[in-house]
């Protein structure tokens, strides 16, 4: 699940668009990485509604100014941009706090508080960063900053749960306040992601809060500042000023309301106190994606929902009887049962992927048949089929939507399956123990193959191997693509990992939910990032 796994891996991601000669082509011409890229959640506390744009603009034209009220379902606990390891902080870390990387809604690597960057012999990486950006508390930030916030990340005694993304770095370097330069241990394929990560936010070196306190307040360099923080019940931001995006953002301020019951927050979106709503659940946004005074968006999602088949453990053990399990499922039936079919079934990564994910139909074993699985079933002997147990979590509707619908698909190859219900606590305990059992699993928002893959599905030492798969091959196809800075080069071992998954099944990818929001018409401008983070804001303005 979205933060569970979070809180496993504690990783986030991106994806690079250029090849390893192009990179060192722009590094020795001194490009930009700007000009390189052009080749290439009413009911907790007051809810004020949006208030118009003051200023007048014609037709189209973003108007600046007014307050726009947002509610989401899912609380944060702290404002902590390195230890927080919930994913809704995540979601709204992205408008207070940035990276020297970002991606964008296109899974697209690009420039943000770093300007551009060059790259020698695949490991040393030299950032020039933006001149005049400010933090909140009007410091202006410099090498010194970015360097503190990297290594505050890699220091075990400050327990970052994004530790893992930067530990191929061998040292960092001021140049001067303006340069920074990184020499990593080795290349790193995944390394300009990484530090677009959730948790590498550059936070001031000499006036940051410590201790209880950057749990509770965030000076940051985003587009928005903390103006009030009420755990459960909302997080209200005011336009920061000093923006270095000229003109951005907007809204003079932003409400995030924590609105737990979705249908509270529909009411409040029809009367008109609540702008913008985040939904969690797709039968509320069936329920109003077709209201002449909404507008209702769907974007799909880095995000996969899976069926965990442990390699060691009876019956599961026998690569046969994971391709039955997985011939014998009706993938489109599943994701219509959990999320009305606003989603995509998936062999692999997530479509949202884009440059990476290879579509079902170019995996092994995507099409059901009920008969070769029963056969399969037959030569790994099992010929009268068997009975097994299926972990679901505690109140994870999509998983109880899942479950019997899998049952029943697999009851027609002669497994009989019983639904077993666990406490989170106990499903986190095992998946961290790699000794989960068969169990339903959602994960996601890892932007970049390495991120998502490797700690899933290497050995240990390097990763964790939760499905205790122990395949060679795997590990080989991993290591390549980690160590491989060529996005061209890295496909190939990615297309070839995901063949090998499909094809050997200790995980089985169902589908791939969509993010689903519904606004007010007079918000313009709001687009979702399939990350799932809120960077859309900075953005958005109010057509009233």
């Amino acid at each position: 699940m979205d933060h569970v796994d979070e809180m496993v891996h504690s990783l986030a991601n991106m994806n690079i668009r250029v090849t390893r000669r192009q990179l060192l082509k722009a590094g020795a011409a001194g490009l930009s990485v700007t000009a390189l890229s052009s080749l290439l959640g009413a009911a907790c506390g007051p809810t004020p509604a949006a208030t118009p744009a003051p200023a007048t603009a014609p037709p189209g034209k973003p108007k600046a100014g007014g307050t726009l009220t947002f509610a989401t379902s899912i609380d944060v606990p702290s404002l902590e941009p390195h230890l927080e390891a919930a994913d809704a902080w995540h979601r709204r870390k992205a408008l207070i706090y940035e990276n020297l990387t970002w991606v964008d809604n296109d899974v697209v690597v690009k420039p943000q508080l770093a300007e551009s960057w060059e790259i020698k012999d695949d490991v040393i990486y030299t950032f020039k960063l933006r001149k005049g950006v400010k933090f909140h508390n009007g410091k202006e930030m410099d090498a010194e900053d970015v360097k503190y916030s990297l290594e505050r990340q890699l220091d075990p005694k400050v327990g970052s749960a994004g530790r893992g993304d930067l530990v191929m770095i061998d040292k960092i370097e001021v140049v001067d306040q303006q340069t920074l330069k990184i020499t990593l241990k080795e290349p790193t394929g995944p390394f300009l992601v990484a530090l677009g990560g959730r948790y590498n936010a550059v936070i001031p070196k000499d006036s940051a809060p410590t201790g209880d306190t950057l749990r509770r307040t965030a000076i940051g360099t985003g587009p928005f500042m903390v103006e009030e923080f009420v755990p459960a019940q909302r997080l209200v931001l005011k336009k920061n000023p000093d923006y270095w995006e000229k003109g951005k953002p907007y809204l003079d301020k932003l409400i995030v309301q924590v609105v737990p019951d979705e249908q509270t927050a529909l009411a409040g979106l029809r009367a008109g106190t609540i702008d913008v709503v985040a939904l969690e659940d797709a039968k509320n946004y069936l329920l109003v994606k077709d209201e002449k005074n909404l507008v209702s968006t769907r974007t799909p999602a880095i995000k996969i929902d899976t069926l965990e088949l442990p390699g060691d453990t009876p019956p599961t053990d026998k690569v046969k009887v994971r391709q039955a399990i997985l011939l014998a499922l009706d993938k489109p039936a599943i994701m219509q049962a959990a999320i009305y079919g606003l989603g995509q079934v998936i062999g692999g990564m997530p479509p949202a992927m884009k440059y990476w994910a290879l579509p079902p139909e170019q995996l092994p074993n995507q099409k059901r048949d009920v008969a070769k699985a029963k056969q399969l079933l037959a030569e790994a002997g099992h010929p009268g089929g068997f009975k097994m147990k299926l972990r679901t979590i505690v109140g994870y509707a999509t998983m109880a939507a899942n479950a019997p619908v899998i049952a029943a698909n697999l009851k027609e190859a002669g497994i009989e399956v019983t639904v077993e219900t666990v406490d989170l606590g106990v499903w986190i305990e095992d998946w961290r123990a790699r000794r989960e059992p068969i169990t339903l699993n959602a994960w996601g928002g890892f932007m970049d193959p390495d991120l998502l893959y490797y700690r899933h599905f290497h050995t240990p030492p390097k990763g964790m191997d939760f499905r205790r798969w122990n395949n060679a091959k795997a590990d080989e196809l991993l290591d390549k693509g980690r160590s491989t800075v060529d996005p061209a080069k890295r496909k190939v071992y990615y297309d070839e990992l995901q063949k090998l998954i499909a094809e050997e099944a200790p995980m089985v990818p169902l589908y791939s939910a969509d993010l689903l929001n519904t606004m007010q018409k007079y918000v313009k401008g709001y687009t979702q990032h399939p990350g799932g983070w809120y960077y859309g804001f900075k953005d958005t303005w109010l057509d009233r």
